[in-house]
């Protein structure tokens, strides 16, 4: 029935990585919207194999083991594989992460998580980390390069050490540039989501008076995951929609919140 497909007619741009746009296309279709997938960033590896020995020295001596995102978890992962560590060494550490995904993908694969924020937003894991870490902790923050120091800010002031390992680092999707191009020529979208600050710069590089445009009509509801996204966008110029709870059926919720409404 109609009201069980609130995006019924809808047409929902999705600008995520590749290797995560398809969960959100098949929740999109589910609810009766068409999802177009572009893919404007990517993920690459950007830890140096020969930094395998200090690196796992730094996680043996750590208090806590704090994941940023889901990219940071994936990677983490996959260079202790590939370096030839199997098991995460740092059995003593706690762990902390931010959001609920990225927590449930420790857990999956058998780190327990002692710590996650409220909120989904590096400052409240700061906080949270203020509270619950002794005062000569080392805390090992795995990240990407795009990632905001906040944690170490916050909390080295109090004594606690604080080492940062750059996992992955953020690059341009050159192929779902082309793809978005093609797509805004021939398509108009009810739905522009977001969800990274980083894919808000990409493609305002690209269609930045277009979706000035798009908003000035009315025609577009661009959507935000959470707080820096949604500024990100602001600051060219854009108000956007962002869900109380900054995950990807917390978007789904607000556009089917904005649907039945007729917004």
């Amino acid at each position: 029935m109609k009201h069980d497909l609130p995006l019924e007619g809808k047409k929902v741009l999705v600008t995520r990585n590749k290797a995560q746009a398809q969960s959100f296309r098949e929740k999109v279709e589910a609810l009766g919207g068409e999802a177009v997938l572009t893919s404007l960033i990517s993920f690459r590896p950007a830890l140096p194999p020969e930094q395998a020995r200090r690196f796992r020295a730094d996680l043996e001596s750590a208090d806590w083991l704090v994941f940023t995102s889901v990219n940071g978890a994936k990677f983490f992962f996959s260079y202790l594989k590939d370096a030839g560590l199997c098991d995460p060494p740092a059995s003593k550490a706690k762990v902390a992460a931010v959001g609920e995904k990225t927590a449930r993908y420790l857990r999956d694969r058998g780190l327990s998580v002692d710590l996650m924020p409220e909120l989904y937003v590096a400052e409240h894991l700061a906080e949270a980390l203020k509270q619950n870490a002794g005062r000569h902790d080392k805390v090992v923050v795995l990240k990407g390069n795009l990632s905001r120091d906040v944690i170490k800010k916050t909390i080295s002031p109090l004594g606690i050490q604080v080492s940062e390992w750059i996992l992955y680092e953020t690059v341009r999707d050159e192929r779902g540039i082309l793809d978005l191009k093609e797509a805004a020529k021939h398509a108009s979208f009810d739905f522009v989501t977001f969800t990274s600050s980083s894919t808000v710069h990409t493609f305002m590089s690209i269609l930045k008076e277009e979706s000035l445009a798009w908003a000035e009509k009315n025609r577009t509801a661009f959507i935000t995951i959470g707080p820096l996204t949604k500024k990100a966008l602001s600051d060219y110029g854009i108000p956007s929609y962002m869900p109380d709870v900054y995950t990807i059926d917390g978007m789904l919720r607000e556009m089917c919140r904005i649907s039945r409404k007729g917004e």
